[in-house]
């Protein structure tokens, strides 16, 4: 079985599930038999049409899961039939059987659970590749994070926590203390209680900010790079505002080493070598819990539309992940 997109719009009504018989492979493929596959916030963003320009329809959704090699050409491969894979770099993963290029095949440790393995690329990659690739990392430095009791932020304040940084952790309601057990912070920011702004704001004249990871986009993104310190280092890694950043972001700070981060981008122009070592780093920060994901709900992938209705509607998946099982 698998769900299937034949044209963009509101995931429930866009999603069908059919029976299918996979096809043959082509001598660079191998099939994976799906064990889990990860529903996520941004999934529904991609059936919507927002990326319509880079897929094709129909397609399947799913950029993450994990499977065991069912068929490959054994000889020539470098995986063996029963082997835990990772696939990545495409749609694909709500499906039973999935047949995908070798290359973009990727080795699990026997240590990590099904669980582990299959929500240990989205988040965790994109959180680990900032903090590793992206951002200057400084002794005693001052770093802010926004959105940062979502399931990546809190992923980045333990990661931070684990290279030796204490965050400064920017939030949208009161009383969200609990959610950063066991997490070492500056402090706790409400951007929507008025003291705690009015805080946040002053806070330009006493500490000046090295580093902003931020997920908001908009005008809070303009807000924030008044608290930067000069030259400092801004990455944008998403527009939950669903608004871009404004003009005069640039023209008020053009001082700010500013840059995007995208997953997508990153995958796509490094070298496969290069993304295994760096799954193995984060396979190793899953294990130890630094960059482990809670999991909201599992859901079969016949009762996928159950599943859509439980991420729109219940705010215990901005903590964790959905799974589908096969």
């Amino acid at each position: 079985m698998r769900a299937i997109i034949q044209q963009f719009g509101p995931a429930l009504e866009s999603i069908a599930l059919e029976h299918y018989t996979p096809a043959s492979l082509s001598s660079s493929q191998i099939q994976l038999k799906m064990r889990f596959s990860t529903m996520n916030p941004s999934d529904l963003i991609t059936i919507s049409g927002a990326y319509r320009s880079r897929i094709s329809l129909p397609f399947i959704p799913g950029f993450e899961g994990v499977g065991i090699v069912h068929q490959c050409n054994e000889q020539d491969s470098a995986f063996s039939i029963g082997d835990r894979v990772l696939p990545i770099g495409s749609a694909g993963a709500w499906q039973s059987y999935r047949n995908i290029d070798e290359r973009w095949c990727f080795t699990v440790p026997n240590q990590l659970s099904d669980e582990q393995a299959a929500t240990s690329y989205i988040n965790p990659m994109t959180a680990w590749l900032m903090l590793s690739e992206r951002l200057q990392i400084q002794q005693n430095m001052t770093v802010l994070i926004n959105a940062a009791n979502s399931a990546i932020g809190l992923m980045l304040v333990r990661m931070l926590n684990h290279l030796g940084i204490k965050p400064i952790a920017i939030v949208r309601r009161d009383n969200t203390l609990q959610e950063f057990e066991g997490c070492k912070l500056q402090r706790i920011i409400n951007i929507n209680n008025r003291d705690d702004y009015h805080s946040l704001i002053k806070m330009k004249h006493h500490i000046k900010v090295d580093a902003i990871l931020d997920c908001i986009g908009g005008g809070e993104s303009l807000m924030l790079s008044s608290l930067l310190k000069e030259h400092g280092q801004f990455i944008n890694y998403g527009l939950l505002s669903a608004q871009p950043i404004p003009p005069q972001f640039w023209l008020e700070r053009p001082d700010i080493n500013f840059s995007y981060f995208h997953l997508r981008q990153w995958i796509h122009s490094a070298e496969k070598i290069d993304i295994q070592n760096k799954l193995n780093e984060v396979m190793q920060l899953v294990y130890k819990g630094i960059a482990d994901t809670k999991i909201s709900a599992r859901f079969s992938l016949k009762d996928i539309h159950s599943a859509l209705n439980y991420i729109q509607t219940n705010e215990e998946t901005k903590k964790g992940k959905i799974l589908l099982t096969f």
